[in-house]
């Protein structure tokens, strides 16, 4: 019986990634006659071709699908061998690639990589931004190790751990109807201009559900992934909308043209969690992590990046 090569395997899960000969060679530092070559002997040996070829495009057939799923899985252990044995000095060391989604990313990052630095003086961190869906498979199939989420999401078979509570503010442009410093009810937003960043963004179904019960709703979706758009086109007078406190001293920040209140329930807003699988050697030490960081305020901590503290309330209007 034929056994592949472990470099061989990672050859087919790059090309079944990039489904492009010369990117898949690149993504794993060889030339791409030799992965050609190796891709070839793949198949030779296991009596199954795995790539359909034309000129323009590399496609996985059917038996493709199955072993490129089940190479994926041993490669995945192989790495999780490896890890195990190294965590063997007792300490986190090594890679470590966390991803984030693009709400929290800019914001919530840069404290917790600090902590995480700290915490982990050996490790090389590879920071990525993905939509939930895309980072909980990346994890999944072990092309992530950590991620940083909003809750609530559908996680499957993932290890969740919650590390902080971030409420919502209402945001608005200067001279807004809306625009105050008082705690103001969420049912103002009945019948205002409530602008969504485009779907697929958790931050959108989370404004929903805090929305959900009010009769009418006059949203406006902007097709951007971008929450710095978002605002700017809030700041712009084209609506109003939810704004992660923690996004608060980046886009709301003076000279913005943004106003932020509180709402009401303050209950309002979104659940910050790390997750990642079960299965990952580290598990014990991400679990200390995440225990670690559910003492700090993550939310402070992205205030301190810019250097001010909480944001500053405006007169009511």
């Amino acid at each position: 019986m034929y056994r592949p090569t472990l470099r061989q395997l990672e050859f087919a899960v790059s090309l079944a990634r990039h489904c492009h000969f010369g990117r898949a060679a690149e993504a794993v530092h060889v030339s791409q006659p030799g992965l050609s070559s190796q891709i070839k002997e793949l198949e030779e040996r296991l009596g199954v071709v795995l790539f359909e070829r034309d000129r323009r495009k590399v496609r996985l057939t059917a038996a493709g699908e199955e072993v490129v799923k089940r190479a994926q899985d041993l490669l995945l252990q192989v790495d999780e061998l490896s890890l195990a044995a190294s965590l063997y000095a007792r300490r986190v060391q090594g890679r470590v690639r966390l991803v984030a989604i693009p709400t929290m990313g800019p914001y919530l990052l840069p404290a917790l990589t600090r902590a995480m630095t700290e915490k982990w003086p050996f490790v090389n961190l590879v920071l990525h931004e993905e939509q939930t869906s895309v980072l909980l498979e990346d994890i999944r199939q072990g092309n992530m190790d950590l991620g940083l989420i909003a809750l609530p999401f559908e996680t499957g078979d993932l290890h969740v751990e919650q590390i902080g509570e971030e409420p919502f503010l209402l945001a608005t442009s200067e001279g807004h109807r809306l625009s105050g410093s008082s705690p103001v009810p969420v049912s103002v937003l009945e019948n205002a201009p409530l602008l969504l960043l485009e779907e697929g963004h958790c931050l959108r179904d989370h404004a929903l559900a805090a929305c959900q019960g009010l009769g009418g709703l006059a949203r406006r979706e902007i097709h951007t992934a971008s929450l710095s758009t978002l605002a700017q086109m809030v700041a712009s007078g084209a609506g109003v909308t939810l704004l992660p406190a923690s996004a608060v001293h980046v886009e709301a920040r003076p000279g913005s043209g943004l106003l932020t209140r509180p709402l009401e329930p303050s209950s309002i807003g979104r659940s910050v969690a790390l997750v990642w699988r079960r299965s990952d050697p580290r598990h014990e030490h991400f679990l200390a992590l995440a225990e670690d960081l559910g003492h700090r305020d993550l939310v402070a901590k992205a205030g301190e990046r810019v250097g001010v503290g909480h944001a500053q309330p405006v007169n009511d209007k």
